[in-house]
């Protein structure tokens, strides 16, 4: 067995469909044997439903309990065959060549603890978190403040080189790597986890590498709703982080979480302010609909001019929801398309063998599911 891919899933069987159709085609062009393990956290949707009936090939394992997302992950590993194993969230979708480019990449004999990605969000955008820096307490806090150059790697975005931290939503290594350092640190419930494993790495010789040239999208919104929910338990992660690894250099404790209850504050009100003026922009007037299909036939019945790829490049569209056709479309044009149509539009993708399309434009809020 060549990889073994894992997705750990709550409650984002949507999401999840179109993440496994684009892995299923990433494995199909590395033309290797591989597995995909979904784990999922105990969903109260259909998700369970929709992979025992629609990807009978799955391994799924079913937790009784949300059991958070580092150790639902080191169950997941425990069940790898792979000589090789990715995490993804359930929110990504991969290119065609994914998996293609990062096995060949592997080829050239670099060595490499983890491996990320250039990352994308629903509208087009890079997210920054794809390559960054171990994060100190003076750069989070600068972060928050909206300072965040000390936060994230410099190396250019398109560019390939070492960074210190990959992003948890898509981490590629060696299954024996993994398990030299125990896999991800249980004690994180939900992020963080990350950043503690990619430093556990550097510490124990490896180096982290980012490949600019390989780019996913990475809804973002989907698995990490903004909530202060959400702005606990990451900031309560990095004092778990700076206690575990940087206890020494620190004179208190005290002063660590103060600092760290003080950010927490700071972000609360920042996304408190953010969803006031999101709920207000929460629809969009788009001045089109295109669905975006190299099919002749409108077999989807939308209400919405029907346009091609070729139209699609050769016009300067703005203002516009573009809803991509996946049963005709390249997952690879549309990323594509996502980039360099990214800020005057905004994107869906119709998921092939489903009644619906979704989407997300706010990488803070939940994505958006519109079903036909």
């Amino acid at each position: 067995m060549v990889l073994s891919v894992i997705i750990v899933n709550y409650n984002s069987s949507s999401f999840l469909e179109l993440c496994l159709y684009s892995v299923q085609k990433s494995l199909l062009k590395a033309d290797i044997k591989s597995e995909i393990i979904v784990v999922d956290n105990s969903s109260s949707d259909d998700s369970c439903n929709i992979i025992k009936n629609k990807y009978p090939s799955v391994l799924l394992v079913e937790n009784q309990t949300n059991m958070g997302f580092s150790k639902a992950n080191n169950i997941g590993a425990s069940k790898a065959s792979g000589k090789y194993i990715c995490v993804l969230n359930p929110d990504i979708v991969l290119n065609e060549d994914t998996f293609f480019k990062i096995l060949e990449f592997y080829e050239s004999g670099i060595k490499v603890g983890f491996v990320g990605c250039h990352m994308i969000d629903g509208t087009g955008v890079f997210l920054r978190e794809s390559k960054r820096t171990v994060p100190g307490l003076l750069s989070s806090f600068m972060k928050i403040i909206g300072i965040s150059k000390f936060y994230y790697s410099s190396l250019n975005n398109d560019d390939r080189g070492y960074v210190d931290v990959i992003a948890g939503a898509f981490m590629f290594t060696e299954k024996c790597i993994y398990d030299k350092l125990n896999g991800f640190d249980e004690e994180y419930f939900m992020y963080g986890e990350d950043i503690d494993l990619s430093y556990k790495a550097l510490k124990n010789g490896y180096f982290n590498y980012y490949l600019g040239d390989v780019k996913i999208i990475h809804f973002k919104g989907e698995s990490t709703d903004k909530n202060f929910t959400y702005v606990s338990r990451f900031y309560n992660a990095m004092y778990i982080f700076y206690k575990k690894h940087f206890n020494k250099f620190l004179s208190s404790k005290l002063v660590v979480w103060l600092l760290i209850k003080v950010l927490i504050l700071i972000k609360k009100l920042s996304i408190t302010i953010l969803n006031i003026f999101n709920s207000q922009d929460s629809e969009f007037n788009y001045e089109n609909k295109f669905l975006i299909t190299n099919s002749l036939v409108d077999k989807f019945d939308f209400k919405s001019r029907i346009i091609d790829l070729n139209y699609l490049s050769n016009k300067k569209i703005k203002n516009s929801l573009l809803v991509f056709d996946l049963n005709t479309i390249l997952l690879s044009e549309i990323i594509y398309h996502y980039e360099h149509l990214s800020k005057t539009n905004n994107f869906r993708i119709l998921v092939p063998n489903t009644t619906f399309y979704i989407g997300s434009d706010f990488k803070y809020k939940k994505g958006q599911i519109v079903h036909f």
